[in-house]
């Protein structure tokens, strides 16, 4: 017969020491407040005083999302795009007389998305261990992680995610602790919200299942009803997605599986598996990232020590969180690209093992060993502060850039832009207002052009960075490119009638389909070219000093003769 839960799940402190624990836990607590506070008021005068970063292509194709909200999006739920509209709706004005574009409001909510997910963090952390000051660590080590420096101000579907996946963790703790029904109610709630962020969530039913058949003292829970009211509650969040997939082909399910690499004739890479490593490594900050890999598997052998009271079985809950994102992304790593963001839900839990870890070393009976900890503790701080100033201010290292790029091919026209991390935040308010400006030379010609692109992303930035935000085209997939939202919407492709025989400003590369059409084929005719005379009539250099960093050359356009249906048909992967 099974223990009780209680006996299973419940830490092990007595009430003298939970008592004790209690009295330390509010000035821990307000600590990590403020130091959370003191970071974010830091991000917006950061945002404030002249920031040299722009949206993201994904924040501004989010953005884009906002001014058209939907049951779920292309490529993810619509969470992202309701809490970018909340940000717009309070704060669009005062962002635009304060910056002259409404970066503010779009980033504003990651902010405090971040503080959020830092005192769940706490929480978390000091539920588990009792110890309010290892708690208050966890929140001060995130400040060295720079994909969590950089998630606590840019507005991406991570942002939601961290949070939700965080608090997930929490309830779900308080539920295998109590087993009361309101807790399994929330986690399948907060569940069903992360997967409106993001599909990554889903990670979380196989995750806690193997979990549950894998440890002895937790395997009774398959039988109780709350974890799988958190189930069916949870699963509900695909019903708007599925919804909207229903209505357009299923398009974000096949997206996904080009993501994942199981449609498309994908190839097996085995140097997928070092490319990324080498993305969690420059990520999470290489000191962290090993030192959390050993932690969890010293504390997998030995989850519990003398003076600690904590329970086992959330220790294993802990590791479990933690291993289980690495792990699924490291083997499809073979079989396509990861972006080093994908497996960040894997750190709320991560740096909690990691402070457990160190308080050890730290208390250890052999000197060697503190000496050891201190120095590592030294060394990760240095390294993410390093990194973390960089990523704000990566125009510092322009003079290195430049010598790592000395040896560039002469036609390469932004050499130092694959050197510098921040290249592709930099720039799109500059071509945003120079568009605007080839806009507005047309518009007092007598002309009404429609404004396009071969890049969803580039659409989206100039669509947030012109002035008066006009709408912006997208013909990417038309041209051998991947599918967008923009495909989804009136586009110049899938709708001609619009647009066909309409000037035009392009913004893009000189495709062979564009300028001079497609030669004929055994199997087809010669197809006409799309835009027959395309002008120059400005290029948008970006630059770091004298270094060039972003370049887009603008063309306009005189008559948009449209896509053949040869070339419609079969636009675009997914």
């Amino acid at each position: 017969m099974p223990p009780s839960t209680t006996e299973l799940t419940h830490s092990g402190n007595t009430p003298e020491t939970t008592d004790r624990g209690a009295t330390s836990v509010l000035p821990a607590f307000v600590a990590a407040l403020g130091l959370l506070i003191a970071g974010g008021l830091a991000h917006l005068w950061f945002l404030l005083n002249d920031c040299p970063l722009d949206l993201s292509g994904d924040e501004a194709h989010y953005w884009e999302w906002s001014r058209r909200l939907d049951w779920a999006y292309y490529s993810k739920g619509p969470l992202v795009a309701y809490i970018i509209a909340v940000g717009r709706f309070f704060f669009a004005d005062w962002s635009m007389r304060t910056v002259g574009s409404e970066e503010l409001a779009v980033r504003l909510p990651a902010i405090l998305l971040a503080i959020g997910t830092g005192l769940g963090m706490f929480l978390l952390a000091n539920r588990i261990t009792t110890r309010p000051l290892l708690a208050l660590s966890v929140v001060a080590i995130t400040y060295t992680m720079p994909i969590l420096v950089a998630g606590s101000m840019l507005m991406t579907i991570d942002a939601p995610l961290m949070f939700l996946w965080t608090f997930v963790a929490l309830t779900l703790l308080q539920a295998f602790r109590s087993n009361r029904i309101g807790w399994w109610l929330l986690a399948g709630f907060l569940i069903g919200l992360g997967i409106l962020a993001k599909y990554t969530m889903l990670l979380i039913f196989p995750t806690v299942g193997i979990m549950l058949l894998r440890e002895r003292s937790m395997r009774h829970f398959i039988t109780k009803v709350g974890p799988w009211l958190t189930t069916i509650i949870g699963l509900c969040g695909l019903l708007p997605i599925a919804y909207f997939n229903y209505l357009h082909n299923w398009v974000s399910f096949r997206h996904v599986a080009g993501q994942a690499g199981v449609s498309g004739g994908t190839s097996f890479n085995p140097a997928g598996i070092l490319v990324f490593l080498g993305g969690q490594l420059g990520v999470v900050n290489a000191v962290w990232l090993a030192a959390m890999v050993v932690a969890s598997f010293i504390l997998w052998r030995t989850p519990k020590t003398a003076d600690e009271s904590h329970e086992p079985s959330e220790i294993s809950f802990l590791l479990y969180l933690t291993f289980a994102p690495w792990i699924v992304f490291l083997l499809f790593s073979p079989l396509t690209k990861i972006q080093p963001n994908w497996p960040v839900i894997a750190l709320p839990t991560g740096t909690v093992v990691l402070a457990i870890w160190l308080r050890r070393l730290m208390l250890s009976e052999a000197r060697t060993t503190r000496v050891w900890a201190k120095t590592l503790l030294i060394s990760g701080v240095s390294l993410g502060i390093t990194m973390g100033v960089v990523a704000h201010k990566s125009s510092l290292l322009t003079p290195l850039y430049a010598y790592l790029a000395k040896d560039a091919a002469p036609w390469e026209v932004t050499p130092i832009a694959k050197y510098d991390p921040a290249a592709r935040l930099r720039g799109w308010s500059e071509l945003g207002i120079a568009v605007g400006t080839v806009l507005q030379d047309q518009l007092s010609s007598g002309k009404q052009p429609f404004i396009v692109t071969d890049d969803y992303q580039v659409a989206s930035e100039i669509a947030h960075y012109c002035p008066g935000q006009p709408p912006v085209f997208c013909i990417q997939s038309a041209l051998g490119g991947r599918r967008s939202q923009y495909d989804l919407w009136v586009n110049p492709i899938d709708n001609p009638g619009t647009f066909l025989d309409e000037p035009c400003i392009y913004i893009g590369k000189l495709h062979e389909t564009l300028i001079n059409g497609t030669p004929a084929t055994d199997n087809r005719e010669s197809l006409p070219a799309v835009m027959p005379d395309l002008q120059l009539v400005t290029t948008v250099e970006h630059k770091l000093g004298e270094h060039a960093v972003r370049v887009w050359p603008v063309y306009v356009c005189e008559r948009f003769s449209g896509f053949s249906d040869t070339i419609r048909l079969g636009a675009g992967k997914y």
